[in-house]
């Protein structure tokens, strides 16, 4: 347990100092006076708010059904309730919100003020984790969540987000000191809810199996759960069975196609299935503009989906990534070691990453904030005209948006309005990942452009490629 602990801190503290560094040195030199003065109270507050603002739901700009939501939610509870104004949550959010800020307005001094107070935290949370109290504490829980979040909005190379994993680890490891009772209060379920969505996604990307301790942490949640929330259970079970076999599949050096889809195909049928009977509540409607041909249309910037809760959204946009996952394995395996008869009939793979694609292009303008009313249906068009509203969903669609954009059926009008979307989010939110992902989307130019491709596939390396 301290082994894992002082290597991801030591990880973050490096990379925090190593941007700090370069911020001070290439950015603002020593005997600059902007240096020499320290950043006011308010510039903090305004950290804070920002990061408020543009990272978390408020229960009016949501517009959702449940009090429970996936996206920093579990923050204003605890910021009400810490014991100080400068203590591990409160500066952690801080950083946050100037490595925002800093990308957002492209001020240097707010960059290296977000490092200095990321490497604060990540001292304060040291002792944090040495005190049998506030090591198992919302607090400090939170903290190692944020954290995450730092990282993906700092960076955007595969170190961050190798750090970012870490970030996971460490979360999954207060989760499971914490025990059942966390599950007792609404702060301490959200906080699960967001960690175990990041961490199946994590998973996935890694080709790594999911740790058994998630199924005994949803036992421990689902008694908590309202029934709208039960779902996303069976969904996590799936999920599970999923990352299994396709660690096994890896480690197991199997390379034929046949072997591989009869495998995967079987799960896919069961996220299908978990599709078809989920409740009323999870049902969104899907609002149409008129296409080239006068009539509405399906395609990818034509029609929009609304939903009764982001994190319902979320949870949707989950269930096509991994759907993609299983169908572009499918068609990767095939191609490189399949019959001319199994190449031939990889055509229905093929309709599936284009399906769950345009699902993901769909949830777009609900993710970024409009809500269409029944007797108002406004074309795709306007409804990307938000003014300076907070788009928090931003931070939930962006890596199922990068993936709807780099599949091998995705059309170059489509990923250049993916990229797009994805710069517009990296722009108003200050998220660099989103900005690195649109440059790629819109700038690079790569050859069969694919989910496995190595060059789209940030975390870990896709098998069999």
């Amino acid at each position: 347990m301290h082994a894992v602990q002082n290597g991801w801190m030591d990880l973050a503290r490096k990379n925090a100092r190593a941007q700090s560094t370069a911020t001070s040195s290439s950015a603002v030199t020593p005997d600059s006076e902007v240096w020499k003065r320290p950043v006011s109270p308010p510039a903090r507050d305004r950290a804070t708010t920002f990061f408020m603002r543009q990272y978390v739901f408020d229960m009016t700009s949501a517009g959702g059904t449940l009090p429970l939501r996936d996206n920093h939610e579990f923050l204003p509870g605890l910021i009400r309730n810490q014991q100080s104004s400068f203590g591990l949550l409160s500066t952690t959010v801080a950083a946050a919100g100037f490595a925002a800020l800093s990308n957002a307005g492209n001020v240097s001094e707010w960059r290296a003020e977000a490092f200095r107070l990321y490497d604060s935290a990540i001292r304060q949370l040291q002792i944090a984790l040495q005190d049998p109290v506030q090591r198992v504490s919302d607090e400090t829980l939170g903290a190692v969540l944020l954290m995450g979040t730092f990282e993906t909005i700092a960076f955007a190379d595969t170190g961050s987000l190798k750090a970012f994993s870490q970030h996971i680890i460490a979360a999954a490891r207060c989760i499971e000191m914490r025990g059942p009772a966390q599950f007792q209060t609404v702060v301490g379920l959200k906080m699960f809810m967001q960690m175990r969505r990041i961490m199946i996604t994590t998973c996935h990307q890694l080709q790594e199996p999911i740790p058994f301790e998630i199924s005994k942490w949803s036992s421990w949640a689902e008694r908590s759960q309202n029934g709208d929330l039960v779902p996303v259970n069976r969904f996590s079970e799936i999920n599970e069975v999923l990352a299994s076999v396709r660690a096994e599949l890896k480690y197991q050096h199997i390379t034929d196609p046949a072997v591989i889809s009869d495998r995967l195909l079987k799960i896919d049928k069961l996220f299908e299935d978990w599709a078809q009977t989920l409740p009323p509540s999870w049902v969104y409607k899907s609002y149409r503009s008129i296409g080239p041909n006068g009539v509405p249309s399906s395609r990818y910037d034509l029609q929009h989906d609304m939903y009764t809760d982001p994190w319902i959204a979320c949870v949707w946009n989950c269930y096509r990534n991994v759907r993609l996952l299983i169908h572009e394995s499918i068609i990767i395996a095939t191609l490189k070691h399949g019959t001319a008869e199994q190449k031939d009939a990889l055509q229905s793979s093929a309709k599936v990453l284009a399906a769950m694609a345009d699902g993901i292009c769909h949830s777009v303008a609900y993710h970024l904030g409009y809500r269409a009313q029944d007797d108002t249906v406004e074309s795709f068009a306007q409804t990307m005209h938000l003014g300076s509203n907070p788009i928090p969903g931003g931070f939930l669609l962006i890596w199922p948006l990068f993936f709807a954009g780099i599949q091998r059926t995705t059309s170059a009008d489509q990923r250049q309005w993916v990229g797009a979307m994805m710069r517009r989010i990296g722009v108003r939110m200050g998220l660099q990942l989103a900005v690195s992902m649109a440059d790629l989307l819109l700038e690079t130019e790569i050859q069969d452009l694919s989910f496995s491709n190595c060059e789209t596939f940030l975390i870990g390396e896709w098998y069999p490629n």
